[in-house]
């Protein structure tokens, strides 16, 4: 199972687009992380034959998706939220220790725009940054996550540096 991660699109898709139409059909389900949900429906329009996973973000404020959202995979439980309300600047304390109490292997967040891939504790942090506006880093950012059948899970960060080129962070 290979889930291609997105956050913080923020209205800007050409980025977005290039991603999916490279490798989106490597892609077993797209995973978007708020900031516009909006965005993940207009994704989701284009490319049909991938499932989208999505919340809403902070600044999704009238949008209809969920806050939260807990998938399985192979054994593995996966929560998305956007992140704001664990306070993802200041520290992932908050939302390991969230992601712990509803039994999460992994919480995927976005928010802060910068890529994290990482264990606390017993659980997996994962934020893709942003593949439109990134911070912290030089060039936007995705995520890659792979989960076994044998219930392995791997995370990788992806530079996206242009329409052709990605390279593997972390």
């Amino acid at each position: 199972m290979k889930l291609l991660v997105l956050s913080d699109t923020h209205g800007y898709l050409e980025n977005a687009r290039n991603v999916l139409e490279r490798i989106g059909q490597r892609m077993d389900g797209v995973l978007h992380l708020g900031d516009h949900a909006y965005d993940a429906r207009d994704l989701q329009s284009e490319y049909q034959t991938l499932p989208f996973y999505f919340v809403k973000g902070n600044n999704d404020f009238a949008d209809k998706a969920p806050n939260d959202v807990i998938l399985k995979f192979f054994g593995k439980k996966l929560l998305l939220t956007h992140g704001h309300k664990q306070q993802v600047y200041w520290s992932h304390d908050t939302i390991s220790y969230w992601a712990e109490e509803k039994g999460a292997d992994v919480v995927i967040f976005g928010h802060t725009h910068s890529p994290v891939n990482e264990h606390k504790g017993s659980v997996m942090i994962f934020n893709p940054g942003s593949i439109s506006l990134p911070r912290g880093v030089p060039n936007p950012t995705f995520g890659i996550l792979e989960i076994t059948e044998q219930g392995l899970i791997y995370g990788s960060i992806m530079e996206y540096i242009d329409a052709q080129t990605f390279l593997r962070k972390k």
